[in-house]
């Protein structure tokens, strides 16, 4: 009886895995399903993985080897590289099959999965599909290396048409799709769990030049992340492709996410979700042990758990922090103004000489302890905590999201009204500063006049994809400044530059040491009793020499 049943459970063995052979076709099955995944990373059984791979690698280096890279040059270049001709616009296929009304007659480019069909075919993308028709003798080019394009990546060039409510795209060009194939070389090797080499893949795709903001963009910064920080524990990677897909794919249009990307659910299917949704979570997590993340997260707590009022804090304290330079900058603008008038009569009575003017320029300011430059100290020292300041609140980008202040709807995103605004305030900012601390140059008067309207400006389109919250900081700081400049220049310049008089008799090394060897007693030469000469009197005393000299040659003439 126990041989039989043993004889029973060894067939049942057997037959289940002639089963499983037949099932699978001999093929490796795969430890990751791919349940909810669009077609495009969907990987087939059949051919094998390694034959998919070689396929992929072949379409990519085809298609993707005339891209350009990415980089604001670049992207400049491309701006005005078209020659005059017209270039499509890319669509997906979802926006081009639900919105073909919109860009009727529009040059567009999509790409999907290719499934060949007479005289067209049909482009399937992210659960939509587009019926494609070919112009004239347009055919698929470029898949011969793969057999054809019959479930290839391809990318379509040409116009939209409608046929009743469906959409038609009639086919200028049908040639390999560099993004999709990327993606899908990204996706086969890491159903081989060759992580590295996936993450690879990923990055590479999504930083290509002009693909590196389409739709499956965004699925490769996301898997290139969750593989780099779950799979291989790089967290300084994973944050980077995490910052990246967040700064590109987290906007809004018509009040809807702009980008979908596939994340892995906790049973192992896939689930479609907003990549901010994705990104939320895993960015944070990785940003809070940053330096520049605490450092924030510091004054939103002291400011009640607020964000907004956090960064206002910020912009307070540093204030305060720099006031005794500010203070120092604002009193030699000061002490600059008082010295004007003899600025000017420097600047004609030498001319035609630049040396000497500048020469007596400096000795000027020397002796009323003004520096012309002084007002760049405080931007100077600033600048450094600026750029933490914006760093801090690019990984707290995460706790900004959705909160709101006046006006701003989302302190994570960019506000053009708080923007318009920081740039009025730089203006603001030039001109006291060039008011205040006028040149004697007259051609560096013009070039300050120009930097106070160019600089703004600059900072206007340098500054559009900032989110508020940075905008915000710099707004406040900029306000607060004018409210130290408003307290610190009142009051007369001359007394300025009389207090500032004093000041230097009474203070510096060599001063004391004078007093001191005067408190000591001893002999004393008559120049050392004598009070020294200021520029001044020097000034007053050269001119009352050149007169007398005018005077005397005029007497030999008579």
């Amino acid at each position: 009886m126990f041989s039989h049943v043993k004889l029973v459970r060894t067939r049942s063995v057997i037959i289940a895995l002639l089963a499983a052979a037949i099932i699978c076709g001999g093929s490796v099955s795969y430890a990751q399903t791919q349940e909810g995944l669009p077609v495009e990373l969907v990987i087939a059984d059949q051919p094998s993985l390694e034959e998919q791979l070689t396929d992929m690698e072949a379409l990519y280096a085809l298609s993707g080897e005339d891209l350009p890279e990415g980089g604001l040059l670049n992207s400049i270049k491309g701006m005005f590289g078209g020659g005059g001709e017209e270039q499509p616009n890319y669509s997906p296929v979802g926006t081009l099959a639900k919105h073909a009304d919109r860009v009727r007659g529009d040059l567009v480019e999509t790409a999907g999965i290719w499934q060949a069909r007479e005289n067209g075919g049909v482009l399937r993308s992210m659960g939509y599909e587009i019926t494609v028709e070919f112009a004239g003798d347009t055919r698929p080019q470029g898949f011969d290396a793969v057999g054809g394009a019959d479930g290839m990546p391809a990318l379509v060039v040409g116009r939209i048409e409608t046929a009743g409510d469906d959409a038609l795209l009639r086919a200028d060009s049908v040639t390999p799709s560099a993004m999709v194939s990327g993606v899908r070389i990204g996706r086969i090797k890491e159903l081989q769990e060759r992580w590295e080499d996936a993450v690879v893949a990923y990055e590479e795709v999504a930083s290509k030049g002009p693909l590196s903001i389409r739709p499956l963009a965004a699925f490769a910064r996301v898997r290139a992340g969750t593989l780099a920080n779950e799979k291989l524990g790089e967290e300084k990677r994973a944050r980077k492709q995490y910052q990246a897909a967040w700064d590109t794919f987290t906007q809004e249009h018509e009040g809807e996410p702009a980008y979908w990307v596939w994340v892995e659910t906790e049973d192992g299917d896939w689930d479609v979700v907003s990549a901010k949704e994705a990104l939320a979570e895993p960015l944070n997590d990785l940003n809070s042990s940053l330096i520049g993340y605490r450092a924030v997260d510091i004054f939103v707590r002291v400011a009640g758990g607020s964000p907004a009022f956090g960064v206002i804090l910020m912009a307070v304290v540093v204030r305060l922090a720099i006031y005794p330079l500010t203070k120092k900058q604002i009193i030699s603008q000061k002490r600059m103004q008082a010295i004007q008038p003899q600025i000017k009569e420097l600047q004609k009575e030498h001319a035609t000489d630049k040396q000497k003017f500048q020469e007596e320029f400096w000795a000027l300011c020397q002796e009323n302890n003004c520096n012309p430059l002084g007002g760049c100290l405080p931007m100077l020292v600033q600048m450094p905590i600026l750029i933490f300041l914006y760093h801090g609140i690019r990984n707290y980008i995460v706790e900004f999201e959705g909160i709101s202040f006046l006006w701003v709807s989302n302190l994570a995103d960019p506000n053009m009204l708080l923007l318009v605004l920081y740039t009025l305030s730089m203006i603001g900012f030039q001109k006291m500063a060039a008011q205040a601390q006028p040149t004697a140059d007259p051609q560096q008067a013009q070039q300050q006049k120009m930097m106070t309207y160019l600089m703004p400006l600059m900072f206007f389109f340098f500054f559009q994809s900032f989110p508020a919250a940075f905008l915000l900081y710099w707004l406040g700081s900029n306000l607060i400044y004018f409210g130290e400049m408003g307290l610190l220049m009142r009051g007369d310049p001359e007394k300025v530059l009389a207090e500032a008089d004093d000041s230097k008799k009474s203070s510096g090394f060599v001063s004391s040491m004078l007093n001191a060897a005067k408190g000591m007693g001893g002999d004393e030469d008559d120049e050392a009793t004598e009070p020294r000469q200021t520029y001044a009197e020097k000034r007053r005393a050269e001119k009352e020499k050149k007169k007398k000299q005018g005077k005397g040659r005029f007497r030999k003439r008579s």
